[in-house]
């Protein structure tokens, strides 16, 4: 004779199922791919935009401005700046100088940028090297 089971139980009641491993395919390994890179684009464009190029560079750094001719004036928001080796052909121009806020002064050799906003506010002075 069996025992019968403890009040409030009941006594049917069965094992519940082992839950199947999931599998892994070829188009939920790609879609995981995906995600990662179009994260990691947008958080290397946002990085770039906001801290990277001008906003980084210092007396000596070289910029290549990559919508921008190296004869041109530049205003603010013409050029998107990276930093370059300033050995590089890409290189055309170097930093001479850096100042605190958007009212910074050059000398008449130098061609004046600025760039404000978000409390970043800069004035680089910009040595043309073509």
């Amino acid at each position: 004779m069996t025992t019968p089971p403890p009040p409030g139980q009941n006594p049917y009641r069965h094992p519940a199922a082992p839950v199947p491993a999931r599998r892994w395919s070829v188009k939920r390994v790609l879609k995981g791919v995906v995600s990662v890179v179009v994260v990691g684009v947008v958080v290397y464009g946002g990085y770039t935009t906001w801290f990277g190029g001008a906003a980084t560079a210092d007396a000596g750094d070289c910029l290549h401005a990559g919508n921008a001719a190296a004869t041109a004036v530049i205003s603010v928001g013409d050029p998107e700046f990276e930093i370059v080796d300033c050995g590089t052909p890409e290189a055309q121009f170097k930093v001479a100088g850096r100042a605190s806020g958007t009212d910074g002064t050059c000398d008449d050799q130098y061609q004046r940028y600025t760039q404000g906003g978000a409390g970043r506010d800069f004035t680089l002075c910009l040595e043309p090297l073509k």
